[in-house]
């Protein structure tokens, strides 16, 4: 009887713990096979950290290679220019779209108040979110999905008690539709919750550094937490090259 309780809890915790590979050389390695399947994790960093580049890569690479339809939703740039972004690391996210194999929703130009042509659109609210969310996932069956960012859906909310309901709703939501969701988020000097919830709400959080060491720019990164997952917690550099992001696994370092 005890012996196939284990047994059982064994599995159910193998289960669980199923890895996805990011697609980003190095950051598997020290995550221990990849991210948590079906969990949500805040990916956060300064402007210009490369946390959308994380995000497109992400998603890139599960579809191509691990064949998992993905979803990215952008309130910082138009989609446009987020195509044409990608393009210049071999990303052609337009021919995945083609196929239905990628959905870009549009929040920023409902958050700019100008008008979009784009396909699939959301106003700046976390319940339309939401429902454009579940219809989209339905429609495509995504397993991979990019907020980005959760900061900008944020400011446009009354008061810090509702940002921090509506964020705790979405990570929810997103959890239970078992997809493996990236939400970035923009760091306000070297706190990471910059509303006071987000890092608690996240079963993983990793972080984006950029720093100057002497007049040199420097690109870092480090797994904050990853809930039920053994993982390095080592500054690692990383470089954003023509073919995206590469993490250097055998250097440290040293702020």
């Amino acid at each position: 009887m005890c012996k196939n309780l284990l047994f059982h809890s064994y599995y159910l915790f193998v289960i669980i713990m199923e890895l996805v590979e990011t697609g980003i050389p190095g950051l598997d390695k020290i995550l221990g096979g990849g991210l948590p399947k079906g969990r949500t994790i805040l990916l956060a960093g300064p402007a210009g950290g490369g946390k959308s580049t994380f995000g497109h890569q992400f998603l890139y690479h599960g579809i191509v290679s691990a064949g998992e339809t993905g979803i990215f939703v952008s309130f910082d740039e138009h989609p446009e220019h987020v195509r044409q972004q990608c393009l210049n690391f071999g990303w052609n996210l337009r021919e995945l779209e083609e196929q239905d194999l990628l959905v870009i929703i549009d929040g920023f130009s409902p958050r700019a108040g100008v008008s979009s042509n784009e396909k699939f659109q959301t106003p700046v609210d976390v319940d339309e979110l939401i429902n454009q969310l579940i219809t989209t996932i339905d429609g495509i069956g995504a397993e991979r999905v990019v907020i980005d960012s959760i900061t900008a859906l944020a400011l446009s909310m009354a008061s810090e008690q509702q940002i921090r309901r509506e964020i705790l709703k979405l990570s929810a939501v997103m959890s239970s539709l078992d997809c493996t969701t990236i939400l970035t988020s923009e760091m306000a000097g070297t706190e990471v919750s910059r509303f006071g919830v987000e890092e608690f709400m996240s079963q993983g959080v990793i972080v984006l550094n950029y720093k100057f060491v002497n007049t040199l720019g420097v690109r870092s990164l480090n797994i904050r937490k990853m809930r039920g997952q053994k993982h390095e917690m080592m500054e690692r550099p990383f470089t954003i090259t023509k073919s995206g992001i590469i993490v250097h696994v055998d250097e440290q370092f040293y702020f």
